[in-house]
Formats: structure tokens, sequence, C-alpha cells
């Protein structure tokens, strides 16, 4: 009997499979494609980026796998039944070269019949860009050449690239696209085709939104753009697409809080303070009814506003902060006396006062002239609507002061003032009395019957009050 040779690696063992037939087992065949993957994988590693890897690897891996699978079937035909087997593996689309791209976020919130703007309320623009230098480029750079392109305005699903994805199909963007409901307008009006300009930049000026975003399941709307189908017969170029927000109804932008808000806004216009609620309507009874009268009584007497409004502490700090983000204007409003003019900002702070021929801010005043002008202040207050108006450049776009004290004083404010008035007066006599000769005949010149005391602006170096005849007067 013959000795066994041992099986060597290249030899192939035969046995009878399960339907009877030879079949070779444990055969060490060298692929040829094997080689072709090492040299693409060697290629492919020196590329810049792992989206050109893989661009590389995936059609040599789907011809490996589809010779295999191709392979097995032919091995086995016999043993299918007698019907035509389809089995195609499509080849993985390339990657665009270029992409459309919304040049800047849009304008948020959005409403129904407003135009839609960039977050710099201008015009919406699309720039054509290179996908791999996101760069822009003109189309007669590119395969687009000269040709007229034109781009379609779309909406689309919220939810479609939700985890933020900078890539998908064409079957994808065109299966998220939102159609109008049934007996409803377009979605869209407006400018929804636009040209694209030999600079690569398409502007939407003109595109509005007709319904709410309310009845799709996410609430959420996105706005998508292609190239025209019939503008374009070349390779694909990616579309654009927006951040996802909601659409509210027109009547929603009635009831919308302004950033920052107009002195002439209603006061629910603030934060925290709804149109119609108890706040609005206990302010509106004490004669509050837009954001200049609410910062106008901040200014004159805070504690009673807070006590209108009764709100907590972090509520109120919203509301007030708010209502300080408004622009003053260049308008001012002046209260004439004898002696003494008091120019006040839109909501009652004291910007200066002319005291005879000079003029004062309020903290470069003697202590004794600012309770003056305090008091005149508190006269200004009441007769408002009587003061002179008056346009001051320098105050253009000054906002509210957030240090400036009430303007009416406290009850101990008003004793101490009392007090200082007594002693201005009886240090007047021993002024009047002590002036030179020259003050001492303009005093003998006023009327023997007039006690007004008369005030200059001056200030002692002494730090006392001084007082002296001149042409103005308090009264």
């Amino acid at each position: 009997m013959a000795a066994r040779r041992p099986r060597g690696d290249d030899d192939d063992e035969e046995g009878i499979g399960a339907d009877g037939h030879p079949h070779r087992r444990g055969s060490r065949r060298i692929r040829q494609p094997a080689v072709a993957f090492t040299n693409v994988v060697r290629r492919a590693v020196a590329q810049e980026t792992i989206q050109q890897i893989v661009q590389n690897l995936e059609p040599l891996i789907r011809r490996v796998v589809r010779e295999e699978i191709h392979n097995i079937f032919s091995q086995n035909a016999h043993h299918m039944p007698p019907r035509s087997l389809s089995l195609r593996i499509q080849e993985a689309p390339a990657l665009p070269s270029l992409k459309l791209v919304f040049a800047k976020k849009l304008n948020l919130p959005i409403f129904t019949n407003n135009t839609i703007l960039d977050s710099d309320h201008n015009a919406i623009e699309i720039h054509l860009m290179d996908a791999n230098t996101n760069c822009i480029i003109p189309p007669p750079d590119t395969h687009l050449g000269s040709s007229s392109v034109r781009l379609e305005v779309l909406v689309l699903d919220g939810d479609f690239c939700r985890e933020d994805r900078d890539w998908w199909t064409a079957d994808q963007f065109n299966a998220a696209i939102v159609k109008a409901r049934e007996g409803k307008r377009p979605l869209l009006v407006g400018s929804v085709n636009v040209p694209m300009n030999n600079h690569g930049v398409a502007v939407i000026d003109d595109v509005s939104f007709t319904d709410n975003s309310s009845w799709i399941r996410c609430r959420r709307f996105r706005i998508g753009v292609r190239i025209m189908p019939e503008s374009h017969f070349g390779a694909r170029i990616q579309e654009a697409i927006s951040e996802s927000f909601t659409v509210k109804d027109h009547r929603g932008e009635l009831y919308k809080k302004h950033y920052p808000p107009f002195l002439t806004d209603n006061i629910w216009r603030l934060e925290k303070i709804r149109k119609d609620g108890p706040i609005d309507k206990k302010l509106e009874s004490e004669g509050i009814r837009n954001v200049q009268d609410f910062l106008k009584l901040n200014t004159i007497d805070p504690d009673k506003l807070r006590a209108l409004v009764g709100m907590k502490d972090k509520q109120w700090s919203a509301t007030l902060n708010h209502a300080k983000t408004c622009e003053m204007g260049n308008k001012c409003y002046v209260f004439k006396t004898i002696g003494c003019d008091i120019t006040f900002n839109p909501i009652g702070e004291i910007l200066a006062a002319r005291i005879g021929d000079q003029t004062f801010p309020l903290e470069e005043l003697h202590p004794q002239q600012r309770f003056h002008v305090k008091q005149l202040a508190t006269q200004a207050y009441q007769l408002w609507d009587q003061l002179e108006e008056v346009t001051n450049e320098s105050s253009l776009g000054r906002k509210p002061s957030d240090s400036q004290e009430s303007m009416i004083s406290s009850g101990a404010q008003d004793a101490k003032y009392l007090e200082y008035t007594g002693t201005a007066t009886s240090s007047a006599a021993v002024a009047m009395s002590t002036n030179s000769s020259s003050t001492s005949d303009s005093a003998a010149a006023a009327p023997a019957n007039d006690a007004t005391m008369f005030w200059t602006p001056s200030i002692p170096s002494d730090d006392h009050f001084g007082w002296q005849n001149s042409s103005g007067c308090w009264d």
C-alpha cells in the first residue's frame, strides 16, 4: 500500500458535498484584485482629505464585492431556480465639485407676507463656490460657461439635514421639498426664480411665505436653492439650504417686541409686559402709555414706577434694561424760568442748566444750586407738555443714563434744601452789606418793595453760596 503523501499548501482537497457533487475545499487562490487594492490604498493615503480616500477606495471595493458575488452565483447557478436574477450594485455618485451657499444667515423671526431678509436686513445672496476651497467661483470659470444660469427657491422640511450634514444627494433634497397645503397659495411667492450673475452671485430680493409652519410635523421650514434643471445640463451642483426656522402668522408680528424699542412704542412692546395684560392696563391708567413715559417716570420717581409694575427683581431688571436700549434721538426739552433755563432729554434727565450767560452740567453745580435746579425740574415735569422742544445734535443716539439719581427729592432732601435756603438767605444779607460800592449801587437801584433775591452762577472760593444782584432772578 503506497504511503500517503502529505497534502501541500498548494494542493486542493476534493470532497463530496451534500448534493452528491464533488467540490474543492481549502484552495488558496491568489486574486488579482488584491494587488490592485494595495496599489490604490497607497495612492489614496497620499491624498489630502478623507473624502478623497473614500472616493478612490469605494469603486474598487464595490468591484471586488461584485466579482465575488458573481463568482458565487456562477458556481451555484445549476442550484438556482430557472428565473432571471438581477443584482446590480450601483456606482456611488461622485461628490459635486461646485455648490451653492447662503452668504449670510436669515433674519429671524420670519412672518408670513413679510419679505425675507438676511441677518443684516439686506436681500438674500446665494454664492456659487468651489466645494474644495470654499471660494466664490464665477460661472465662466466653470463648466457652466457664460450661459444664463437661473436658480430656483424652494421650501424644505425643517428636519432635512438636522444633523448639519454638508453633503446630500439630489434625491434626498427633492424628497425634502414641502408643497403648499391643499387649497392654499404657493408657500413661497415673489422672486422664486432668480438669475446668477457672472461673479457667481444671485440676489433674492423679494420672496415671502404665504403660510405658517405649524402644520408640518417638525413645525419648522428651511429654504433651499438649486440650479433650475432647464438652465443647466452638466454635472450636478450641490444645492444651498438655510438654517431651520419657524414661520409665524403675520398677525403675530403685531404683538412682537422691538429690539431696540422706540420711545413712541406702546408699553407692551417691552419684555415681560403683555398687551392688554394687568401691568399694561395699570400703567395706562396712570398715564404711562409708551416707552418714553415709562423711562420718564423711572427718572422722576423710580420707586413709584416699580410699585406700579409689581414685578419680581429678575423680571423688572429685564424690562428696565430692555427699555434703556432705546435711543434718545436728538430732541431736547427746555424749561425756562427767570434766571435759569433747564434742558432735559426726552426721558426727563437733566442735561444742563443755563444760569445767566453760563451753562453747566448738573454734576458741576454747587450743592445749593443743584437743589434749586431740582426744584425747578419738579415744576417742569408737571408742565412737561408745555416745555419748548429743541434739537440738540450732540445728544444724537444717546442712551438713557444708568446712574442719574431720581429728580424728586426725598423728605430728608427737602428738609435739607430748606435748611440750605435759610442759610443762604441769612448769608445773603451779610454778603449784600459787604459788597463793593458798585454792587451796593446796583442793589439800591432795585425797587424797595422787591424782596426777590438775585443769584449768579459763580461759586466763591470759600465754598459759600453767593448771592448778588444781577439781571436774572429766582421766583
